[in-house]
């Protein structure tokens, strides 16, 4: 890791010089991160599409006019795919309920070096799922860009109170240890 890039640590650059502790805490909190990281790679396994799905997305590729649709229904379930039919170019019909199709609504789904395009609806929704609405959800203050800093302070206080829990009954079990030898050895003699 270059010094100079991390922050404020360049007095050339207009920074205040940044202390040798500062640093050294600043590269344990990347070497625990990425620990962390391979820890949870190795330890995740991928989700595997089922081949009926598999099947229904080739499908869908194949024809120009149908179209390959994850179904929210309104008990909050997803049923499996289905290839719809488009009804003139921006509609599709669903259990005798219309939906719009708007082409930025789709969706890419990778599996292996295949892309496939699909629409996500909601029943209850006559728009498809999209990130269309991302500027009035950032107005609104709902997005979750900003939340990263707020996660990783929440998990440094949780592991803080953790490690100070833990290294009390540490040194309680070693007090009653200790205790309990000395209490043997005059007992025993």
């Amino acid at each position: 890791m270059d010094i100079r890039k991390i922050e404020g640590s360049n007095p050339d650059a207009g920074g205040r010089p940044v202390s040798v502790k500062d640093l050294l805490e600043r590269l344990n909190e990347n070497l625990e991160f990425k620990k962390k990281r391979q820890e949870t790679a190795s330890d995740a396994k991928k989700w595997k599409l089922p081949f009926k799905w598999k099947g229904k997305a080739k499908a869908a590729n194949k024809a120009i006019d149908r179209v390959l649709v994850f179904y929210l229904n309104i008990k909050g379930e997803l049923e499996p795919p289905m290839v719809q039919p488009l009804y003139s170019g921006n509609m599709v019909i669903i259990r005798h309920k219309p939906y719009e199709v708007d082409p930025r609504a789709f969706w890419t789904l990778k599996i292996g070096m295949k892309q496939y395009k699909l629409l996500i609806i909601k029943e209850i929704d006559r728009r498809p799922v999209s990130n269309l609405d991302y500027t009035e959800i950032k107005r609104r203050g709902d997005s979750t860009d900003s939340d990263e800093f707020l996660i990783k302070a929440a998990l440094r206080a949780q592991t803080s109170t953790l490690g100070g829990k833990s290294t009390k009954m540490i040194v309680i079990l070693l007090v009653l240890a200790v205790v309990g030898a000395g209490i043997y050895y005059f007992m025993k003699s």
